[in-house]
């Protein structure tokens, strides 16, 4: 159980820690300092002890390539960026971002959008250049991540929609009240002498909404026209244009007020719905590639002096130095220092590699320890990995095969909508040349497919909400239809079914666990080291550590300290010095677990005395045994891994043996996928994985998921998004899509129902304005509630707690 967070009370599930206190965040932290007296308030514009490094690392944002990237000019002439702010957990770090206008005068506006988690700064440059912002955000312990302008306008969209939608239901609802009184008719809702400027009035009413609000339902719909093509918009846009022409020839000849109110509440009710869909989905990118994992600058070496460079400019023979937690950018030979690259998120190689002067270094890795110089062989665009990414393959768009279930039908709808039409036409003007006008238009009109352009939007906007609470993040609505229709699952191992970076770790002493005083010499040791498997030893034993005299570490071997007056060996059993008797004695204590999973040990010696070692295993993600062995009944398994096959035996109870592939390289995930799909046509194939080695693999299935431990990190583009934790109810969200699927097309049913009423009025020319405004607004409003209230039933039934 976490400790309280000392200014709020929260638990402080990201704890930091001063004077002894505990808070959940930096956020608290710096709230208190501003507000209690005890605390001394910190200058936050100083500069820090560490202002070389801090320099250095930001120092590559006074190039004006970056200034004119990340920055725009803002209405009110002030300098405007958006920075993304990954250590934002809580309200209190909002609120403390939130004052930086009030601490430098500089900055004239702070603004946070907390789900995206954005830092929107409007600032003076004159007094606050991008590289000093980046550098006080820093060490305020917020170290941004910059948003070129072009996202930073994104919000922009989403205003226009909004507006676009406001202007609608403006008109809607008083275009509404003014035909009240003509619909209902009567002695006691007589219009006579105001009807003709009433109508003139919906009229006016009725051009925003044609020209601004509807705009993109015409465009889209003289695309498809352009195309050859018809989609769903083609008659919503010939049904808006039929609606207005007629109700201006009323208008003009008197006849009637028009159908100005259905036309205002077909465009309202269909922005509702694109503004529903929409919605739960633009808070992340699904559209990630290589350059987004890269770093924007490196330090290159000349004359003795590192400088920061745009990896961009990179040459061949450059030296450059790359610190710990760092991405290697380009392909390299390691000249200075010792490499240990974790390369899992490449290749899918679940442990780190020991590289040695000399040796090649591939672009993509991440150095874990000390800082390390290399000598690039080729530029960024030439590497390995640039070269992959860019090939045919992971450009390829398999996706567009797969239609709209609304676009499949829209070409069939139109085309009986028009038949039905003119032979009403054809009839009447034989027989009744007065009556064949209105039967022609009003056909039209009640055959707009309001009721049917909306079952999808609202379903599958539920659909994509829910999911989205559920920690599923679809790219599209599309994505909805995918989902129900995928049979093959294809899952990456290292990362996806298993954890990231996460060990289970377990100490097995020779004889009986070491005292407090020992345990402490060893996590000190081990805290000193950068490699995933001495963190591990931190996080089990977090006793109080003495100071750290001397420390070594050898690559591929283990580290060597001088902790308290004792001399600490941790590593392998010959750097510690475990003899075969220890290790057939150890072996025998602590039998490996049967659960197929691979067990990495790590040897400790303290003063020469063989101490024990730990035990290691990456075990399989919480609930994925029964989350797999139910999948396995609806869905054919796959598991392909770039990892080696020593664990082929825990996955082989949900995993046939021809279905499992190890050692793969990512051309043989793709191809992997390929082969699949060749296998089973007409099925859809979906690849689940998390790592760049993933990425063609994720562009080649039909439905790319992107497994996540942080929403807001680097993940390859997908079309969903999927938060770990959520991987153990992908069962259940497969079978809740499916449900989806089958409540479009009973709400199609619905909507073909309401249609077929409504052109039973219209081909006897009875269709009056109030028969249209009531068959409408209500085929509208049942097809909303039909698909929320079926969608929110599915989801009960899911089990899935959001």
């Amino acid at each position: 159980m976490s400790s309280p967070c000392h200014y709020c009370g929260k638990p402080a599930v990201q704890p930091v820690e001063k004077g002894g206190r505990v808070y959940c965040c930096r956020g608290c932290l710096r709230l208190e300092e501003l507000e209690s007296e005890e605390c001394a308030v910190p200058d936050w514009n100083a500069a820090s002890a560490d202002a070389t490094s801090e320099s250095v690392r930001w120092a590559h944002l006074k190039q004006a390539e970056y200034r004119d990237r990340l920055v725009r000019k803002g209405s009110d002439g002030h300098a405007v960026t958006t920075l993304f702010i990954p250590d934002m957990v809580c309200a209190s770090c909002v609120a403390f971002l939130e004052k930086l206008p009030a601490k430098n005068p500089a900055i004239h506006r702070a603004e946070v959008n907390f789900p995206r988690k954005e830092l929107r700064v409007a600032f003076d440059e004159s007094g606050l250049a991008l590289d000093a912002l980046a550098a006080l955000l820093d060490r305020l312990g917020y170290p941004p991540e910059m948003r070129n302008a072009a996202e930073a306008d994104q919000p922009k969209k989403d205003r226009q929609h909004i507006a676009r939608l406001a202007v609608a239901g403006f008109a809607f609802g008083n275009i509404m009240l003014l035909s009240f009184a003509d619909h209902l008719g009567g002695e006691e809702f007589d219009l006579s002498g105001f009807q003709g400027a009433f109508g003139w009035f919906n009229f006016a009413l009725s051009l925003p909404v044609l020209f601004y609000s509807a705009r993109g339902y015409f465009e889209s719909a003289w695309k498809a026209l352009r195309a050859g093509g018809l989609n769903m918009d083609v008659p919503i846009a010939l049904g808006m244009v039929v609606i207005f022409v007629r109700s201006v020839g009323e208008v003009l000849l008197g006849t009637g007020m028009g159908y100005f109110d259905s036309l205002a509440g077909l465009a309202f009710f269909l922005l509702i719905g694109k503004w529903y869909q929409h919605s739960t989905h633009s808070r992340l990118s699904h559209e990630r590639d290589y350059q987004s994992w890269f770093p924007i600058s490196v330090l290159r070496v000349a004359d003795g002096a590192a400088e920061p460079t745009p990896i961009s400019t990179l040459q061949a023979g450059d030296r450059i130095r790359i610190h710990h937690g760092e991405i290697v950018p380009a392909d390299g030979v390691l000249l200075e220092g010792a490499g240990q690259i974790d390369r899992s998120f490449i290749t899918g190689e679940s442990h780190p590699v020991a590289v040695r002067p000399g040796e090649p270094i591939e672009a993509g890795g991440r150095q874990l320890g000390g800082a390390i110089d290399l000598r690039v062989e080729r530029p960024v665009q030439q590497s390995a990995l640039t070269r992959l990414w860019n090939s045919d393959a992971f450009q390829k768009d398999r996706k567009g095969s797969i239609q709209d279930p609304v676009d499949r039908i829209s070409k069939h709808f139109t085309l009986a909508v028009l038949a039905i039409a003119t032979a009403t036409l054809l009839f009447w003007i034989g027989k009744d040349a007065s009556i064949a006008w209105n039967a022609f238009t009003a056909t039209l009109i009640v055959a707009c497919p309001c009721a049917l352009a909306l079952s999808l939007p609202f379903t599958y906007g539920s659909t994509l909400r829910w999911l989205g609470r559920a920690g599923a993040y679809l790219k599209n609505a599309l994505v909805v239809e995918r989902m129900a229709r995928v049979r093959d699952l294809v899952f990456d191992k290292t990362g996806t079914l298993t954890a990231a970076s996460a060990f289970e770790t377990h100490f097995q002493p020779v004889a009986e666990a070491p005292n407090f005083e020992d345990r402490g010499r060893v996590a000190a040791a081990a805290a000193s080291s950068a490699h995933p498997l001495s963190r591990a030893i931190v996080r089990l034993w977090a006793e109080d550590r003495p100071r750290v005299e001397a420390f070594d570490e050898e690559p591929g071997s283990g580290v060597a300290a001088r902790v308290a007056g004792a001399t600490v060996l941790i590593g392998t059993r010959t750097w510690a010095n475990a003899s075969d008797a220890d290790v057939a004695a150890l072996d025998t204590a602590f039998p490996t677990a049967d659960s197929g999973l691979r067990t990495t040990y790590s040897y400790v010696a303290l003063d020469g005395r063989l101490l024990g070692r730990f035990a290691f295993t990456k075990p399989v993600r919480e609930g994925i045994e029964q989350e797999l062995q139910a999948l396995a009944h609806a869905h054919r398994l796959h598991l392909i891994s770039g990892d080696s096959d020593a664990e082929r035996p825990a996955f082989a109870a949900w995993f046939a043996p021809d279905r499992m592939r190890f050692n793969m390289k990512p051309e043989d995930k793709m191809a992997y996928i390929r082969d699949l799909q060749a296998a089973h046509p007409g099925e859809l194939t979906a690849m689940i994985g998390d790592g760049l080695n993933d990425a063609g693999a994720l562009k080649e299935a039909d439905l790319g998921v992107a497994v996540v431990d942080d929403l807001y990190a680097f993940s390859p583009a997908s079309d969903l998004i999927l938060d770990a934790k959520a991987l153990k109810h992908w069962g259940a969200m497969l079978q809740f899509t499916r449900q989806a699927q089958r409540t479009v097309y009973l709400l199609f049913a619905i909507s073909f129902a309401y249609n077929l009423v409504g052109l039973y009025f219209a081909v006897q020319g009875l269709l009056t304005p109030v028969v249209a405004a009531i068959l409408m607004p209500v085929s509208s409003f049942s097809v909303v509630t039909v698909a929320l209230g079926r969608t929110r039933w599915a989801w009960a039934r899911t089990g899935i707690r959001s």
